[in-house]
């Protein structure tokens, strides 16, 4: 058995011992966090993790010869500013250590997402399964200025949550001079307060319709602002298999726990995962999208344990529905243990074998 999986039945074993499944279980929270932590930012930065060990090493190790003004000088806004000048800071105050520079990566990483699913999750367990299952634990060794940016869309909830658009505007934007792409999720402080009820589906489906017969337009106009002359040839697929999980997860969610009004965090993570369903069918041309659509389904974490949580608290609405959200749960968290040790034993993750700093 490899750490990777370790740390998650370790996790998963606390949470029995510590009442894991309830909501705002600080403790719970704190201690699980402090796992993933010694696993992901204890790791050998120099030889764990794809991109990583590889280019962003040598980019760190090039500030020891880029000064400040040819990083000013050679950066634009779509050129992830924020990145540039964070790699250089650290490359300074770290006096060049690489390994700090990942440790310290890695802990506002953890501290924001664990403070995350403090306030949102009603299940720590049920989104620490997710987390792993959906990639995103292992996703963040190697994209490093990605995973910052996510983070920071993370805190950028808590301001659509207080309707605070000031705020929510000044992390977006600082998670888009961390990457780019982050720049996406402009339009989920408005989103949100459409009336989740109200024609969702007829929505959901009218976007896929409109990609469905204009996606190469949409998609070349889109990519011009951040890749210049260049153009996606037509591709033929539209449906992949994540996309048709994804639709599925979204279309049983919503008649399983209703969206409402009242129900602001269920309501929102509910079309954050639709808005990423219908991004994600641009993965037929190029993983990039993939990406992008991470930036609303990173959501799926907290939304995914709001419908089997909550759907049992409400009026039935077919035979079986409670012991359907009973038993889910179970059967998604096996699925997604068994995906999340696919992912770390794949050569081309460079997660295995496993490595801490401190070992020769």
């Amino acid at each position: 058995m490899n750490i990777y999986m370790i740390m998650a039945l370790a996790i998963i074993v606390l949470a029995l011992l510590m009442r894991g499944n309830l909501p705002q279980n600080k403790r719970y929270i704190v201690w699980a966090c402090i796992i993933m932590f010694v696993v992901y930012g204890l790791r050998d930065a120099y030889s764990i993790g794809n991109d990583s060990s590889t280019s962003y090493l040598h980019q760190f190790q090039r500030m020891e010869t880029t000064s400040w003004e040819e990083l000013r000088e050679g950066t634009d806004l779509n050129e992830n500013l924020f990145w540039r000048f964070c790699v250089k800071l650290g490359y300074v105050i770290l006096g060049g250590d690489y390994q700090l520079f990942i440790i310290v990566l890695s802990a506002f990483v953890m501290i924001v997402f664990g403070r995350f699913i403090f306030r949102y999750s009603v299940s720590p367990v049920q989104s620490f399964v997710y987390y792993w299952g959906l990639w995103f634990f292992t996703f963040n060794f190697s994209a490093l200025k990605q995973s910052i940016a996510m983070s920071l869309l993370l805190l950028a909830f808590d301001a659509i949550m207080d309707r605070r658009i000031l705020k929510y505007l000044i992390l977006v934007v600082m998670a888009a001079l961390f990457h780019f792409p982050a720049f996406i999720f402009i339009p989920a402080y408005w989103l949100v307060k459409l009336n989740p009820r109200r024609g969702f589906l007829v929505i959901l489906a009218a976007a896929f319709g409109a990609v469905y017969l204009w996606r190469d337009a949409i998609l070349n106009y889109m990519v011009q602002f951040y890749y210049e002359d260049y153009a996606f040839e037509g591709e033929d697929r539209f449906l992949t298999g994540k996309v048709i999980v994804m639709l599925l997860l979204v279309i049983g969610s919503y008649f399983l726990r209703r969206p409402s009004r009242d129900d602001r965090v269920y309501s929102a993570s509910l079309q954050f995962v639709a808005i990423a369903t219908v991004i994600q069918l641009f993965s037929v041309y190029n993983n990039v999208f993939e990406r992008l659509a991470d930036y609303y389904f990173q959501f799926a974490v907290i939304f995914v344990p709001f419908v089997f949580e909550g759907g049992r608290q409400e009026k039935l609405t077919f035979r079986g529905k409670r012991e359907l959200l009973t038993a889910a749960p179970y059967v998604l968290g096996i699925l997604c243990l068994y995906r999340f040790n696919d992912i770390v034993t794949r050569p081309t993750s460079m997660l295995l074998p496993f490595k801490f700093w401190f070992q020769p």
